[in-house]
């Protein structure tokens, strides 16, 4: 069977149309026909599909079981015993500002609690903008949009191109466009929010979408993109096998550096960069690496659950210094309209 139609484009970051093969790889998590591959742009170093699937094919590369697509489970953050939400509360007002939620009298261990579980609600809650109007680009089945509504944000929208997944997200937007980025009927400065998770990957114009992404921002908006860290261990490591590839569907492999460039060529500035580094994204990266070298019985074994379990444990210790190294397997930035003049770079 002859996998899907492709097309060679020059690199999207700085035009040129010379690249060199990097990784070759068949599609591991849904069988796409075909084996695709990564190039480096010979100039800018750039990391993209070439050739890459063609735009009018790309919906195919995507199966109905498609994880972005399934039944949300929203993060919300007020779950647990009284001393738990309060000090969630006291998190949300002091470092997202959500200043709805402050308490001046909060006791010195709820605020102790509160500082601690910060970093943790930074990466699962939106930071509170303006007057809260947000919107969710690529939402899948809503589970950014029902954290936002139960925070109390006043507009919450979302974009999805899947009809199915638009249509379970439905239950916690105010408004949803079903279709893509560029034919969104959302005006200009409509939103103090916007975020992108795992979504610029898949999408075939990344420096179109993010301009306009910032066009959706009211004067002093916010655009937060989360993407794969192609510039982080796990890559370097396994190369080919690294999970973040997710050929046919991710497009285009970001680096800190090469994503901070994307952004100032659409009209953004970079003001502030996050790694993370999760355990799964490394087991499923060693089970690749193993099956590619014929150890396919040992690749196996680390979804046991014992040795599951004492490998998740050991990266759990371990990988709280990879992202504080800057090399973690995602990578999340904050994003303004406009040049700052910054001389720095964020990530």
């Amino acid at each position: 069977m002859s996998g899907p139609p492709v097309v060679l484009v020059p690199c999207p970051l700085c035009g040129a149309d010379d690249a060199e093969a990097r990784w070759s790889t068949p599609d591991r998590a849904f069988g796409v026909p075909g084996t695709f591959t990564v190039a480096g742009c010979r100039r800018c170093g750039f990391l993209y599909q070439r050739p890459r699937v063609r735009d009018d094919a790309l919906a195919a590369c995507y199966p109905d079981n498609y994880p972005r697509h399934q039944e949300p489970s929203p993060r919300v953050p007020f779950k647990g015993s009284a001393a738990r939400v309060r000090a969630v509360r006291h998190a949300l007002a002091t470092a997202l500002g959500y200043r709805a939620f402050e308490d001046r009298d909060a006791s010195a261990l709820t605020r102790l609690r509160a500082k601690w579980l910060g970093s943790r609600l930074r990466w699962s809650c939106p930071p509170w903008r303006g007057s809260g109007r947000y919107l969710d680009v690529g939402c899948g089945s809503g589970g950014s949009l029902g954290v936002a509504r139960a925070l109390g944000w006043t507009t919450v929208a979302g974009i999805e191109i899947d009809a199915a997944a638009a249509s379970i997200a439905r239950r916690f937007a105010d408004e949803l466009h079903v279709g893509a980025v560029e034919s969104a009927p959302f005006a200009p400065a409509r939103f103090d929010l916007v975020t992108a998770f795992h979504v610029l990957e898949h999408l075939p114009d990344p420096v179109a979408a993010i301009s306009r992404m910032l066009a959706w921002l009211a004067p002093g908006g916010l655009l937060v993109l989360e993407v794969p860290n192609a510039g982080g261990l796990g890559a370097s490591v396994f190369g080919r096998a690294w999970s973040g590839l997710e050929l046919p569907r991710h497009l285009w492999h970001f680096s800190p550096q090469t994503l901070e460039a994307l952004v100032r060529r659409a009209g953004g500035d970079v003001v502030w960069c996050w790694h993370q580094a999760k355990p799964r994204y490394y087991l499923w990266s060693v089970r690749a690496w193993l099956a590619d070298r014929g150890h396919s019985g040992v690749a196996r074994m680390t979804e046991q659950p014992i040795v599951y379990g004492a490998l998740k444990l050991a990266l759990e210790l371990a990988l709280p210094v990879v992202s504080r190294l800057g090399r973690g397997e995602v990578i999340r930035v904050g994003v303004v309209a406009g040049a700052s003049g910054r001389s720095k770079p964020a990530c």
